[in-house]
C-alpha cells in the first residue's frame, strides 16, 4: 500500500489506485465536497455535491454514491461517511484507511457530524492544525450570531457574510432561527436552492426580486465576503445609510482581526472545520496506527500527534 500526495492525495494497492481531493480531473477520483478546490468533474461524490458542482461550475458529471452505503470503485471497497463540513461533504473508508477530507465533528444547522471509527490509518487534515487554533464549543458562537443579530434588528437591518457555498447557507439557516425576512444574492440563493431540493428548509427571498420598500425593512442580508471589503458593495453601502449593522463569519475571525481589511461591526469564529482541539479528540477516538496529515498546517499537527498521542504520524504535504 502507497499513500502520497501528488495531484491529490494517492492510495495505491498494486495496480488499483484512487485520488482524494485531485486538483484537476483524473481517472479514479474521488471529491468530498463541493468547494472549488476540491471539485473536479467526473469524480465520485455524494448527489449532495454533484448538484452543487452543477451550480457551481455547471457540470453534473460524475459518479453518485450516497452515506453509509459500500461501492466498488476502481478496485477499492468505498463508503462515504458524513463530513459535517458543509451541505454534502464526505468522508472516505477505504477497507481500513478513513480520509476525513474537510471535517467538522460540531456539524452545523445544514449539514451532520463528522463522527471518528476505528481505523487503521487516519489521513485527517490540518486546516487548524497548530496548538493555538483553538475556538472553544460551536454552540457558543452560534449563541452569540443570534444574540447578536437579534439585537440589531431591533433597530434596523443587518447584513451577514461568508464564503458563496457552505458557510452562506448556513448563515441563513441560524437566521432563520431569529426572522423568516432574509435576503440573499441570487448567487447563493443558486445554491441553497439545492439545499432545499434535498431537504433542508431554508427561507429566503432573491436580492434581484425583491423591492426597495423590502430592503428598508429590518431584515438580514446573507453576502459574501467580498461585498465587505473596502470599499463595500452597493448593497452593504444602501444598508449602512439605513442604519445597518455588518458582521463576518469565519473560523479565522478567531485568529485574525478582519477591521482593517473588512467594514464590520462585528466577527464570529464560526468555524465549518475542526479546530486543534478537536482534531486531537477526533484522531484519538479513531485510535488509528498511523496518521498521516494533510493540507494547511500539516506538519504541526503530525508533531503534535507524534508528541501527546504517541501515535506514528507524519505531513503528507
Amino acid at each position: 500500500m502507497r499513500i502520497f500526495r501528488k495531484i491529490g492525495v494517492h492510495v495505491q494497492e498494486r495496480l488499483d489506485e484512487v485520488v482524494l481531493d485531485p486538483r484537476r480531473p483524473c481517472h479514479g477520483s474521488i471529491v468530498t465536497h463541493g468547494h472549488m478546490d476540491h471539485m473536479a468533474e467526473g469524480a465520485l461524490m455524494t448527489p449532495q455535491t454533484r448538484d452543487i458542482m452543477g451550480v457551481r461550475i455547471g457540470s453534473r458529471k460524475g459518479t453518485s454514491l450516497e452515506y453509509d452505503t459500500e461501492m466498488e470503485y476502481n478496485g477499492f471497497p468505498v463508503v462515504f461517511r458524513d463530513a459535517g463540513h458543509v451541505f454534502g461533504s464526505a468522508m472516505v473508508r477505504l477497507n481500513d484507511i478513513m480520509y476525513t477530507g474537510d471535517f467538522n465533528p460540531e456539524g452545523g444547522v445544514t449539514c451532520g457530524k463528522a463522527q471518528p471509527e476505528e481505523c487503521d490509518v487516519l489521513i485527517v487534515e490540518a486546516t487548524y492544525g497548530k496548538p493555538g487554533f483553538v475556538f472553544g464549543p460551536k454552540s457558543d458562537v452560534v449563541e452569540d450570531i443570534i444574540s447578536w443579530a437579534e439585537t440589531q434588528l431591533e433597530s434596523g437591518p443587518v447584513a451577514m457574510s461568508g464564503y458563496e457555498f457552505g458557510k452562506a447557507q448556513e448563515l441563513i439557516g441560524l437566521m432563520n432561527k431569529v426572522t423568516d425576512d432574509v435576503i440573499t444574492t441570487d448567487g447563493i440563493a443558486d445554491i441553497a436552492d439545492i439545499y432545499r431540493a434535498h431537504g433542508v428548509p431554508l427561507k429566503y427571498r432573491r436580492l434581484s426580486e425583491v423591492t426597495e420598500e423590502d430592503r428598508r425593512s429590518p431584515h438580514v442580508f446573507i453576502g459574501t465576503k467580498a461585498m465587505l471589503k473596502r470599499p463595500v458593495s452597493p448593497e452593504i453601502e444602501s444598508l449602512r445609510k439605513l442604519g445597518g449593522k455588518t458582521a463576518y463569519a469565519s473560523g479565522w475571525c478567531g485568529i485574525y482581526n478582519f477591521g482593517r481589511s473588512y467594514d464590520v461591526d462585528a466577527q464570529f469564529p464560526l468555524s465549518d472545520h475542526a479546530d486543534f482541539s478537536a482534531l486531537m479528540t477526533f484522531i484519538e477516538a479513531c485510535n488509528p496506527r498511523k496518521v498521516l496529515t494533510t493540507h494547511g498546517q500539516s506538519k504541526d499537527l503530525a508533531r503534535e500527534v507524534r508528541r501527546r498521542l504517541k501515535i506514528e504520524a507524519e505531513a503528507l504535504d
